[in-house]
């Protein structure tokens, strides 16, 4: 698998391998970046690969709902992620106190990371609504910021979940 930081500035996809499994892969053309797993097909807890590592996030808790991030085999949390119900988005702040704020309209089908300044780091962007598959774009400003390659597999974890719980939501309403 290639590296996250080798593709900054490309487009690169998303996509679920079977309707039948939630599993997907990230790729630059033909090349593949890296895999987000979800052992359980209703389950919160998901394993991410790529060439610059292994990390499982999970979500604990659903209205005050709070997801954290760990290295594959570590109980040290990187990072731990809290939506914000009223707000589109949320915050992912890492250990030292330093955050990030995630941006999402659900009806456009975008996420965005940004800095806690607002400053832009990569977006995601629904390309159908059947099959989960979306584009990535990472800003070259996220080279800046060592923890960016588990960063972007994380935004993606959060992308479908939302996913999920809008049809969860909308099957009970």
């Amino acid at each position: 698998m290639k590296n996250i930081r080798s593709v900054v500035d490309h487009e690169l996809t998303w996509s679920q391998q079977s309707l039948l499994k939630s599993e997907y892969e990230l790729r630059f053309g033909g090349e593949l970046v890296a895999v987000l797993r979800f052992p359980k097909m209703m389950g919160t807890i998901a394993v991410a690969e790529s060439g610059d590592g292994n990390w499982t996030f999970e979500r604990i808790g659903f209205w005050k709902s709070k997801t954290v991030v760990k290295t594959s085999g570590s109980t040290v949390e990187l990072g731990s992620y809290t939506n914000n119900a009223w707000k589109a988005g949320g915050v992912l702040e890492l250990p030292g106190g330093k955050k990030f704020t995630v941006w999402r309209s659900i009806w456009k089908g975008v996420f965005e990371f940004r800095t806690e300044e607002g400053e832009p780091l990569y977006q995601i962007r629904q390309l159908t609504s059947f099959r989960v598959s979306a584009s990535l774009r990472i800003n070259r400003r996220a080279l800046q910021i060592p923890e960016f390659p588990w960063m972007v597999l994380f935004g993606f974890y959060l992308f479908v979940m939302a996913r999920s719980d809008a049809a969860t939501q909308a099957a009970a309403g």
